[in-house]
């Protein structure tokens, strides 16, 4: 297993397709939830959802997202851009409470979701994942980096149906600190780059 990680622009969207309609939820998703805030996403419907993040994909600058490819073929995806842009985590009143970082700094980026396919987790491609991330944030100006994980040991060992945040654990192995707690057993990780 060769992993390599490139920006989802690079990669195509045909390579993005690929990794969100491997699992149920993220077909829903398409990596929306935090960019919109609740009022905006219930006007969308699947489809806009899907359009919306390949026009995000396509033109956005800084790039958004990245794919980790295992000899061509599409494995995961790693949402990571600034914080700014990220609508829903900039509304949610525990992240504001609980940051270090001021809101409207451009250069504290989020890496908010890392989809890997059912099966091909637990092989290490999340890891890889967000090392690249956070080597992705940095090389666009990135002075400072969050991430909103699953901390399993509060589920009892499990994760969740439709996860694709990360581990606490695997954040913490990449140099991230706890902060605070957020809902449904997720916590609020920080790292200065």
């Amino acid at each position: 297993m060769a992993i390599s990680v490139v920006p989802a622009a690079e990669a195509g969207w045909a390579a993005v397709e690929a990794v969100f309609q491997s699992e149920a939820s993220s077909r829903n998703c398409w990596c929306q939830f935090h960019v919109l805030v609740n009022p905006e996403q219930r006007k969308t419907t699947r489809e806009s959802r899907r359009e919306l993040l390949r026009e995000q994909v396509e033109t956005l600058d800084p790039p958004r997202g990245l794919i980790a490819l295992d000899d061509g073929e599409p494995v995961g995806w790693c949402g990571v851009e600034p914080r700014v842009r990220l609508l829903h985590i900039l509304a949610s009143k525990l992240v504001v409470a609980s940051s270090p970082e001021p809101l409207s700094d451009r250069n504290v980026w989020s890496v908010y979701c890392i989809l890997v396919p059912p099966r091909r987790r637990r092989q290490g491609i999340g890891a890889v994942l967000l090392h690249a991330g956070v080597e992705h944030a940095v090389a666009n100006g990135a002075t400072a980096l969050e991430g909103y994980p699953i901390d399993t040991a509060l589920r009892g060992g499990k994760l969740p149906p439709g996860f694709s945040t990360g581990t606490v654990s695997m954040f913490e192995e990449e140099g991230f600190e706890r902060v605070a707690a957020l809902p449904s057993a997720r916590t609020l990780v920080h790292r200065r780059v």
